[in-house]
């Protein structure tokens, strides 16, 4: 019987084995260090049957070559609804926050403007040096945020 698990794993593969065991990590089915050992593994893996027997003992199996234009997903996989369908918990458990970006407070901004404001009130600096000063924060703030991206 032929197989296709020497076909070489793309990382859209690697990330869907990723998102499966740490959705079985999430709810209990797997140990944090076997997460991360099986989390390295997946990342490390190169074919399709080496992503396969990272997930082969958990009821969720991932889609491999989603990627792949003419790659329908198994019968199996086409059987469940999309993840964003399916509900996030399991009977009788509490639903988990939603998980995305953060966002960052705007105390790189809040400061410097609280300095100009008691500086400018009381006389001790003119608005147009602390405004320059303000300007930069922002623009610190805003190229750290962009290379954290």
């Amino acid at each position: 019987m032929a197989t296709d698990d020497t076909i070489r794993a793309s990382d859209v593969d690697r990330e869907a084995v990723v998102a499966t065991l740490r959705e079985a990590y999430t709810v209990g089915r797997l140990t944090l260090d076997e997460f991360d050992e099986r989390m390295a593994a997946a990342y490390a893996g190169k074919t399709w049957g080496d992503l396969r027997g990272l997930t082969a003992d958990l009821p969720v199996q991932p889609v491999l070559g989603a990627d792949l234009p003419d790659r329908q997903p198994s019968t199996a996989a086409a059987a469940l609804p999309p993840r964003a369908l399916r509900p996030e918990t399991e009977p009788g458990q509490e639903p988990r926050p939603p998980v995305g970006p953060q966002r960052r407070s705007p105390v790189a901004i809040l400061i410097p403007v609280a300095v100009w404001t008691l500086l400018v009130v009381h006389g001790s600096v003119g608005p147009g040096v602390v405004f320059l000063l303000i300007a930069v924060f922002a623009l610190a703030s805003i190229m750290a945020s962009i290379r954290r991206r």
